[in-house]
């Protein structure tokens, strides 16, 4: 019994095979990093904008064509999302995001655009640009969130509200686009009441897919600075299991997961998922959802916000 909605499941029987997704680096930076909301960016960015994935020195095609050569030798039949990952991906004049998304479209076995970025810079002829790519591909969009508490936000210097991320996400759904939002269930600024919150207002947009991160640091941050003069803790490995589990309690059972824990950068990280690997804090996870008896949407009440 899978107690929560697994990407890979929804991969396969939405296309029939295995679907990886490119990480592409395409050379953009952020509103709050360049000075036009702020500088120096969320204070857990590392200097890749966690793009540390990507062949950063290639130009895109050649970043596609090489991933591309990596994955088929390690899978038999695969499709790919070209995946636009570090900082914000629309964040450019539209000539110039047309010529970026089209380098990455180099041949039928790239199926879908996955495009990543902030909810404020996500204005109405960026949508216009995507329509006319989805003549050809699905696109998808990732919306960075973290948390519904506002105070966090600004902590955080994510440079956008929390109304920005609900009015971005209404004017993409009215479109019918698929959406994924990415949070942090274990930020030291946070209690479960704001886990819970978070879950309920993801699920009542009607959001299709969560990324859920643990918290890390990594050196060069305002994020590691904090962190080294002791003026934030993170919570145990426990309390991060607990978070994850209510998290999913109070999240539709529609949503897709995509993940329940970070994948921190190999170098020049300070603290890490507890010094256990990936696999390791998702399979604790499970075996404490089954422990427990409890699923995705198990307290889960259908709220709805009109698109």
């Amino acid at each position: 019994m899978d107690r929560y909605r697994k990407l890979s499941k929804y991969f396969k029987e939405r296309y029939g095979t295995r679907v990886q997704r490119i990480p592409i680096f395409a050379g953009f930076t952020c509103p709050n990093r360049d000075g036009t909301k702020g500088k120096g960016g969320c204070i857990f960015c590392d200097a890749t904008g966690s793009g540390f994935a990507a062949f950063r020195n290639l130009p895109i095609r050649e970043q596609v064509l090489k991933w591309k050569e990596i994955y088929k030798r390690k899978y038999k039949n695969v499709k790919f999302f070209a995946y636009f990952q570090a900082f914000t991906n629309t964040y450019a004049p539209v000539d110039v995001l047309r010529e970026k998304y089209s380098d990455a479209l180099v041949d039928e076995e790239i199926i879908g655009l996955d495009i990543s970025t902030r909810p404020d810079v996500l204005p109405e002829e960026v949508l216009d640009l995507l329509d006319e790519f989805r003549k050809k591909v699905e696109v998808h969009l990732e919306l960075g969130l973290q948390t519904v508490n506002y105070k966090t936000l600004k902590i955080l210097n994510r440079g956008h509200t929390l109304a920005e991320f609900i009015d971005a996400v209404v004017r993409a759904k009215r479109r019918n686009y698929v959406i994924t939002t990415h949070i942090i269930v274990n930020l030291p600024w946070d209690d479960m009441e704001d886990v819970i919150e978070t879950a309920r207002i993801i699920s009542a947009l009607g959001i299709d897919g969560v990324k859920i991160h643990s918290l890390y640091v990594v050196k060069n941050t305002v994020l590691a600075k904090m962190y080294e003069e002791g003026r934030i803790k993170i919570g145990t490995l426990e309390d991060y299991i607990n978070r994850v589990i209510m998290f999913l309690e109070h999240l539709s059972p529609d949503i897709i997961i995509h993940r329940l824990v970070a994948d921190p950068p190999h170098e020049g990280t300070i603290f890490g998922n507890w010094g256990l690997s990936k696999t390791q804090i998702v399979n604790m996870i499970e075996k404490e959802m089954e422990k427990r008896d409890t699923w995705q949407g198990k307290k889960w009440k259908k709220l709805s916000i009109s698109v």
